[in-house]
């Protein structure tokens, strides 16, 4: 079933009543949860493809293969479309959409949408102007004042205030928000039952198949009757030649860490996430 967001057998009833739920004009405030186990999954990074089906008129959406390091059909009939240039075509494939999202664990300080979320782990989805602020605490301009203060449930560890305010364009903007100064959690909470309240973030969206995504491609996008027969990526039409694929770059051999850097001296967020949690 591929007509819900983010897929039926994704969130329905399951990982989906962990999220929290963002709306403009509001103000929330969270402890970010590494995951001291796995410190390389504490943050989660994917890429998700959504169009309305042109079957049943309702959402598609899907986990993109570019998440693993694979090659995603949706991806190359993209590419091949633009790399042919034709207006129409491009046009006509604007409507599907290729988003970045990552996933944290947080402990939930102050929710005014769900207050019942307040002294819960729950997960927090965010794009790339959170990411930008998060990936500077933890290895940019302001990690030496920060890092691992914003994984610290301590009094030595700071809070993520998100500030969510409208753009020009009416959509909401996230760049107001920034880590406070450290401070303690009220109510005396248990901090190792904390810790290990952290949800698995790797496997809430269903890693779904070259030909199962494929096949999603051909009859809600392209209008295919077909149904039945899951399409082949060597024996359909939507993809007659076989594109170069470059996958994005990976900072481990788990296809489950995925970290693009532009600087290959860069250290990888994951690595420095490892890194700064050596002493909580």
């Amino acid at each position: 079933d591929w007509s819900s967001d983010v897929c039926s057998s994704d969130l329905d009833g399951g990982s989906f009543k962990d999220f929290m739920k963002l709306e403009i004009g509001k103000t929330y405030l969270v402890r970010l949860l590494p995951n001291l186990t796995n410190p390389e999954r504490t943050l989660f990074h994917y890429y998700h493809h959504l169009w309305n089906s042109v079957v049943t008129n309702e959402l598609v959406s899907c986990l993109c293969p570019a998440t693993y390091g694979e090659r995603c059909p949706i991806d190359e009939y993209r590419s091949k479309i633009y790399r042919n240039q034709d207006k129409a075509e491009i046009e006509r494939i604007k409507p599907i959409k290729r988003n970045e999202n990552w996933l944290a664990n947080v402990y939930v300080i102050k929710d005014p949408t769900n207050p019942d979320n307040q002294g819960q782990t729950k997960i927090l989805r965010f794009g790339k102007q959170l990411d930008k602020i998060i990936t500077s605490a933890i290895s940019g301009d302001d990690a030496d004042d920060l890092g691992a203060k914003i994984f610290d449930l301590s009094e030595k560890g700071c809070n993520l205030r998100i500030k969510v305010e409208t753009n020009e364009g009416g959509y909401p903007t996230y760049v107001a928000s920034k880590f406070t100064s450290p401070s303690p959690l009220e109510g005396n909470p248990d901090i190792d039952e904390i810790y290990s309240s952290i949800k698995s973030l790797d496997n809430i969206f269903e890693h779904k198949s070259y030909e199962e995504i494929a096949k999603a491609l051909n009859v809600h996008f392209l209008g295919q009757t077909d149904v039945s027969t899951p399409v082949s990526s060597k024996a359909t039409s939507t993809f007659e030649e076989e594109e170069e694929f470059v996958p994005a770059k990976t900072t481990s051999s788990s296809p489950k860490t995925l970290v693009e850097t532009e600087d290959e001296d860069e250290i990888p967020v994951d690595s420095r996430i490892k890194d700064i949690l050596k002493d909580l």
